[in-house]
């Protein structure tokens, strides 16, 4: 598991400001920063427009052993946003998903899509993460 955590942390980057904590023996929480994401409305999916409140974006993801089978799996990747008082959609389908997706693809090599819309919260998008180079261990 180790082994795999670091070359996760490798091919991320090994930039300093990625924070690495270990939660249980073989699970890990990782936090990569993804800059700010400017106040605006943001074209909605299934689930309408999103008024966003300037957003230090950030993910936070579980990796490691989560299903204790021995296998190095990556969890839910959550990243927290303001939505503005006023807001009745969620980013989940529409134009904030892709932004954010992109982002992690560009700085990060992570491909990503927003979880299923249950998952989803009134503070956070949820993220289906992956590493393309980590899939054939």
């Amino acid at each position: 598991m180790k082994n795999l955590l670091n070359k996760l942390i490798q091919v991320l980057g090994n930039a300093t400001d990625i924070v690495v904590e270990q939660v249980e023996t073989a699970l890990w929480t990782i936090t990569l920063p993804l800059g700010n994401i400017p106040a605006g409305v943001y074209a909605g999916g299934y689930w309408g427009d999103v008024t966003l409140l300037d957003t230090d974006a950030v993910l936070t993801i579980t990796v490691g052993d989560l299903y204790n089978e021995g296998d190095f799996v990556f969890g839910e990747g959550t990243v927290g946003l303001n939505y503005a008082d006023s807001n009745t959609g969620l980013a989940y389908t529409g134009d904030l998903d892709d932004l954010v997706a992109h982002r992690l693809a560009d700085l990060y090599g992570l491909t990503a899509g927003g979880s299923e819309q249950g998952m989803q919260g009134e503070d956070y998008l949820s993220l289906d993460v992956e590493h393309p180079s980590l899939l054939d261990k």
